[in-house]
């Protein structure tokens, strides 16, 4: 028995030493950052990821987003309540008339919704379709201009809507026929993780309020309007 106690006791010296020598290189790392346990090991927190690079560039183009959107509202005039269908400042069309490549060609309207045509100078086109469009050129060109002009209006592109909040790739995106707001989501990368889904807050381009009303995914996106994605609180 006295032979079996002794050598429990050699035994337990060696572990009694390695554990005192592993308190004391410890320690004084412990006593210098007793919060971080990588400390002497590595700092993790100062080693940037993708994903801190993810997010700095996903802020920055919700900022950016934010601001065209921003912009684009305050350049529509107030009283512009044009219906979808209709043009407005920031729509592209092309205009043809037969026989006159000179009077033909793409133009922008500007921020009043009008156009700068050769020949004819300004015309305000904002509220117009571009059926009504193509009659109100045809009266004007008829009127000093052209014998019998022949006048085609088409679209290229309307005004491009807005997409900020919880989704991936927040920003603006062209506009296209029967927009709903779950396509807009689609388009813009989907939802995040920490998006509320189902209702969204949308701005219309053609309410003079500016007021922002919750709809569900299914509801219509016209050119020039702002959605809005919030954050789920849980």
């Amino acid at each position: 028995m006295m032979r079996k106690l002794f050598n429990l006791r050699m035994m337990a010296g060696p572990l009694a030493l390695a554990t005192v020598a592993i308190g004391v290189l410890v320690a004084p790392a412990l006593q210098a950052n007793p919060r971080d346990f990588s400390a002497g090991i590595t700092d993790a927190s100062s080693i940037p990821t993708a994903r801190d690079a993810q997010s700095a560039e996903w802020q920055q183009k919700q900022e950016a987003a934010a601001a065209a959107a921003e912009q684009a509202l305050k350049s529509a005039p107030v009283d512009a309540n044009v219906a979808p269908g209709q043009l407005a400042p920031g729509d592209k069309i092309r205009l043809t008339v037969f026989g006159e490549p000179d009077l033909s060609g793409e133009f922008d309207l500007d921020n009043t919704g009008s156009l700068s045509l050769p020949l004819v100078g300004e015309v305000p086109a904002r509220g117009l379709t571009p059926r009504e469009l193509e009659k109100k050129l045809t009266k004007t060109l008829e009127n000093g201009y052209l014998v019998a002009p022949r006048v085609s209006v088409e679209v290229l592109s309307f005004r491009p809507f807005f997409i900020l909040g919880e989704v991936n790739k927040p920003g603006s995106y062209p506009f296209v026929n029967e927009l709903t707001v779950i396509n807009a989501v689609a388009t813009a990368g989907g939802y995040t993780p920490r998006a509320k889904t189902g209702q969204v807050k949308l701005q219309r381009a053609n309410d003079p309020t500016r007021k922002e009303e919750w709809v569900t995914e299914d509801a219509k996106v016209f050119p020039g309007d702002v959605i809005r994605v919030d954050e789920r609180f849980f």
